[in-house]
């Protein structure tokens, strides 16, 4: 059993923290961004392989927004009253079988998440380049696991959205306003 008189606790601590911060580890803080408000165009596309669903349904949008406002951005309803707008041009999911049994059934698939957006300001200046994330995770299939596999491929659509939320995310920390 180990034993620790209290002597030894505060170098100890010391000596962690010296060794976390010499590989380069530190916590998750907040971001800085280089604006202090932002108006949010929801997506006119939102696609499920062929199936067009209303833009507010693109779960990346709501991911984005709360990275935002948990940073101390201010989401406004107008863009003239943003610093400038996040347009999400299209979001896009697809599932593809890769590979299939003996049988004939699906065995493998591929997942694709495709995100394209833009900033641009009220003035229609764009605030960089437009840009494009594309996810692809490929997972197998098994009947025999249905339910355990049914929820990976549910936790893998999530985890895409979050990796995409947290793409734009870091993106916008690197926004310049137009010259």
């Amino acid at each position: 059993m180990w034993s620790f008189k209290r002597s030894h606790v505060v170098p100890l601590a010391v000596a962690v923290a010296v060794l976390l911060s010499a590989c380069g580890f530190q916590l998750k803080g907040a971001g800085s961004y280089p604006f202090t408000s932002v108006y949010v165009q929801r997506p006119t596309y939102f696609g499920v392989t062929t199936i067009n669903v209303a833009g507010t349904a693109a779960p990346v949008v709501p991911d984005v927004i709360l990275g935002l406002t948990t940073n101390g951005i201010a989401i406004k309803e107008k863009i003239e009253d943003a610093d400038f707008a996040i347009r999400f041009l299209q979001v896009f999911f697809d599932k593809r079988v890769l590979s299939l049994s003996g049988g004939g059934r699906a065995r493998e698939f591929e997942l694709e998440y495709r995100v394209r957006y833009e900033f641009v300001d009220a003035k229609g200046r764009a605030w960089g380049e437009p840009g494009e994330i594309t996810i692809r995770r490929d997972f197998s299939f098994s009947e025999s696991q249905a339910l355990a596999k049914e929820a990976e491929e549910t936790q893998l659509i999530r985890d895409m959205q979050l990796d995409a939320a947290a793409q734009i995310l870091r993106r916008l920390r690197a926004v310049k306003r137009p010259a």
